[in-house]
């Protein structure tokens, strides 16, 4: 085994043990999103796909790629599942080591300075905080993304060529990211033009297969979403009061630390300085990527944390290149006898600023997790209602009720082939804040339910005292249950 081998599978080592290390901090999941994860997951166990789910919304078609439910499935039947569905993920998400170094290599021919790339685009913040606690395909999207990257660099050679192919067949059919990835394409092919590179007749046939193969697998997948939505589909038929409000708390300061300092400015300057001065086929790729999640994230075509995971990774192995620049820089001037000492000093500097705002926001995240307390509350909720029971909760919280306390709910945050999800996002916001008991009632028998939970942090009901509400449950979360026989009448 080469001396790179060795040194890639201790960077691979390293990445895997941080992740591990704080994603069994909790014995839970950071979002409610992975609990539909987990219900899809147990469902193919069983043999069948969660199409018809009898509980989100009270019984709703689910429209969703089921490769990576099926692949952790099929990992799940040789090891308990709660094991599985914690350490495959970051398994996964480790792997992004193996494509960040190898595309880093390529641009750098230096192999210490590209597995140091490849350990700072595994800890880019907006990648490891939002990967390493969640049952998310991302984490095996990403590291498909740059190692189809990689394959492409490498065409047309002859098996790189079937590499590509068979890891596009995969990946369309595993995470809409491919989208963005076929874009990237496109976008190299027109800055190869711009530039006078002139691409090969194969990376032309290559490139205009793949974007079309990609839009193709993507209606085949989402048909139903689309055409159920038109062009919203792009924006996940979020509510508008949640649309409205997506991109409002983002700061300049705030993406910064989501992407990394180092890798932000020194992986531009390595775009400036070889990408247009001297471009050449792995810079004008990366530059595309670039590029294209740039532009969806100006135009908010894309979720905030994956456009900065994209952005991220890619300007971390960028960073790579930038180091080297300014190495042999330092070499022609004065102070060539401290180029070593700048050189280990700047990438010192970068991980720092790189792995402690990930460290930040990973304690943000495990501090936002579902709590023991809250599970008790559910798991006492499934044995002590009625089965056909419907819990009224925040968005943010319908998944934990049908995992955890397998009962319907009126809504959660998967909020596609909903025909009047501004109505009832805003219903669930107006029982909130109201103080009147008619008012909760009347929403209540709008739409079936029979209780209602305040999650721990979130201001308590102004309804509580009403006759018609008995609080059930009452820690840092509190339930109510409405009485039956309180409904609400109009009298002529």
């Amino acid at each position: 085994m080469g001396k790179s081998w060795v040194g890639l599978i201790a960077v691979f080592l390293i990445v895997l043990a941080a992740r591990l290390y704080f994603a069994f901090q909790t014995p839970f999941y950071t979002t409610d999103d992975a609990y539909l994860q987990v219900r899809q997951i147990d469902s193919i166990r069983h043999g069948e796909l969660l199409w018809h789910d009898p509980l989100g919304y009270g019984g709703r078609t689910l429209v969703m790629s089921p490769v990576f439910d099926a692949v952790l499935a099929l990992f799940g039947l040789f090891l308990p599942a709660h094991i599985a569905l914690k350490i495959l993920p970051n398994i996964f998400a480790s792997l992004l080591v193996i494509p960040a170094y190898f595309i880093a290599y390529m641009l750098t021919k230096h192999k210490p300075t590209s597995l140091f790339a490849a350990l700072l685009a595994s800890f880019v913040p907006a990648f490891f905080a939002n990967t390493f606690n969640q049952i998310s395909p991302l984490t095996l999207a990403l590291p498909l993304f740059f190692l189809l990257t990689y394959a492409w660099l490498k065409a047309p050679a002859h098996k790189w060529v079937i590499t590509f192919l068979i890891l596009l067949l995969v990946f369309v059919f595993l995470h809409p990211l491919s989208i963005l990835f076929v874009l990237s394409i496109g976008v190299y092919i027109l800055l190869s033009a711009v530039e006078h590179l002139k691409p090969r007749a194969a990376e032309y046939e290559l490139g205009l297969f793949g974007i079309f193969f990609a839009l193709w697998a993507q209606f085949l997948l989402y048909k139903k979403l689309i055409l159920f939505h038109g062009p919203r589909v792009i924006w996940q038929n979020l509510p508008n009061e949640l649309l409205s409000t997506f991109y409002t708390n983002l700061t300049v300061i705030g993406a910064i630390a989501q992407i990394g300092v180092f890798p932000l400015m020194d992986g531009t300057y390595a775009l400036y300085k070889t990408a247009f001065k001297e471009p050449r086929k792995e810079t004008l790729m990366l530059l595309s990527i670039t590029l294209v999640a740039t532009i969806m994230l100006w135009f908010k075509l894309i979720d905030v944390s994956t456009g900065f995971m994209l952005l991220g990774i890619t300007l971390a192995i960028l960073f790579s290149q930038s180091l080297l620049l300014v190495s042999r820089f330092i070499y022609e001037t004065k102070f060539a006898r401290f180029a070593l000492a700048i050189t280990i000093f700047t990438m010192v500097s970068a991980l720092v600023t790189t792995a402690y705002p990930a460290y930040t926001q990973t304690q943000a995240q495990l501090s936002m997790t579902i709590t023991q307390e809250e599970v008790n509350a559910l798991t006492w909720l499934s044995i002590n209602t009625a089965s056909d029971a419907t819990v009224l909760a925040p968005a943010s919280y319908g998944d934990y009720i049908t995992a955890l306390a397998k009962r319907k709910n009126v809504i959660d945050d998967f909020f596609f082939l909903q025909p009047s999800i501004n109505e009832r996002y805003q219903d669930i916001m107006r029982l909130y804040k109201t103080s009147f008991a008619t008012e909760a009632v009347e929403l209540f028998d709008k739409y079936s339910a029979t209780h209602l939970i305040v999650p721990p942090g979130m201001k308590d009901i102004g309804f509580a005292d009403s006759p018609c509400f008995k609080r059930i449950w009452a820690t840092n979360i509190r339930i109510y249950e409405k009485d039956e026989q309180c409904e609400v009448r109009v009298v002529a």
